[in-house]
C-alpha cells in the first residue's frame, strides 16, 4: 500500500493551523469599585467585559442596608 504523501500534508497543514491558531481567554477587565457613583446605569454600560459586566451589576443591586436575600429553598 502506497501512501499519497501531498495529500497527507494538505490535510495535516490546515488542521495544525487551526490547533496553533487557539489562544487563551483574554484577560477579565478589573472590576470598577461598587460605589453610588459607578452603579449608575451609564456607568454599568461602559464595562466591556460581559461576564464583569453582570457581576458589578449584581454587586451594586445587592449594596447597601435594604439588601435581604431570599430563604433558601430545598426542592
Amino acid at each position: 500500500m502506497t501512501t499519497n504523501r501531498p495529500a497527507l500534508l494538505t490535510l495535516a497543514a490546515p488542521v495544525a493551523a487551526l490547533i496553533t491558531a487557539c489562544s487563551p481567554e483574554p484577560p477579565k477587565q478589573e472590576m470598577p469599585a461598587v460605589n453610588d457613583e459607578n452603579c449608575k446605569p451609564e456607568k454599568i454600560a461602559q464595562v466591556e467585559d460581559k461576564g464583569t459586566r453582570e457581576q458589578f451589576a449584581s454587586a451594586c443591586l445587592r449594596r447597601g442596608p435594604g439588601f435581604q436575600p431570599s430563604p433558601k429553598k430545598e426542592w
